[in-house]
């Protein structure tokens, strides 16, 4: 039956794709344009209405389990070098004394309560909101600005550049994904269903990806990127033929 099920799902996916004609897409508008960028990654992603709704039913079952969920990603971060040295950085409404060491620095230290407020209201904003508005994607847009050092939000102008590498960006997310999706597969099946535990990990997947993408969007330039690296790469390789041509000549 779950064999069949698959075959059925694939199959609708696959009639799709034979019967519609390919889609326009303005790729320069992609990284100019948030909300058409984000209308193409709805589209591409298959994050419909139903979505929306499973999210919206799932929050009473993973708000109350937030903090948990927080705890264990500052846990998590702490155990590295280069994503604990991120937090000796002042954040914005904390006054009091930074800790100058990674040694000093622990998770009950007062600046982290404001890290994981953020983080809390991310993962609130994320389960609750209106899709259909502007605002919230525009708040995902500014969690991907914030990083990179530019003030994406009021509260981070004339404050010290927040830079985080997009790596760490990236297995934070996965690390969330992982977490919740353990959450979820762990809930009593007479409280929650497999089909109905599928449908949210698949949305919530979904939302990891969007705010993925919208961190991507301030980090990467794909094809202007992969171009300097060929123009980079040719030169290399120019430029050692030339001393290979050149030993030649000594010999």
């Amino acid at each position: 039956m779950d064999v069949l099920l698959i075959l059925s799902f694939f199959s609708h996916r696959h009639e799709k794709r034979v019967m519609a004609a390919p889609k326009v897409v303005d790729r320069d508008r992609l990284n100019t344009d948030l909300l058409y960028r984000v209308a193409y990654d709805r589209d591409f992603i298959e994050f419909t209405k139903d979505d929306e709704d499973v999210l919206h039913a799932a929050a009473p079952l993973i708000l109350p389990v937030t903090m948990d969920i927080v705890d264990g990603v500052y846990e998590h971060l702490f155990l590295f070098s280069n994503t604990k040295s991120v937090f000796l950085a002042r954040e914005e409404g904390f006054e009091g004394d930074l800790a100058s060491r990674m040694e000093d620095l622990t998770l009950e230290h007062p600046q982290m309560k404001l890290r994981k407020k953020f983080l809390t209201m991310w993962l609130a904003k994320i389960m609750t909101a209106d899709f259909s508005s502007p605002a919230f994607w525009e708040y995902l847009d500014a969690v991907g600005l914030m990083h990179t050092g530019r003030p994406a939000f009021k509260h981070r102008l004339n404050k010290d550049p927040l830079v985080v590498d997009l790596q760490q960006l990236t297995l934070t997310l996965a690390w969330i994904n992982d977490t919740v999706t353990s959450i979820v597969m762990q809930m009593p099946r007479e409280d929650l269903s497999s089909k109905r535990k599928m449908r949210i990990l698949r949305a919530f997947g979904k939302i990891v990806w969007f705010q993925q993408d919208l961190f991507q969007r301030h980090f990467v330039r794909s094809d202007e990127e992969a171009r300097a690296n060929l123009e980079k790469w040719r030169a290399r390789e120019e430029g050692g033929r030339a001393e290979q041509e050149k030993e030649k000549e000594k010999v």
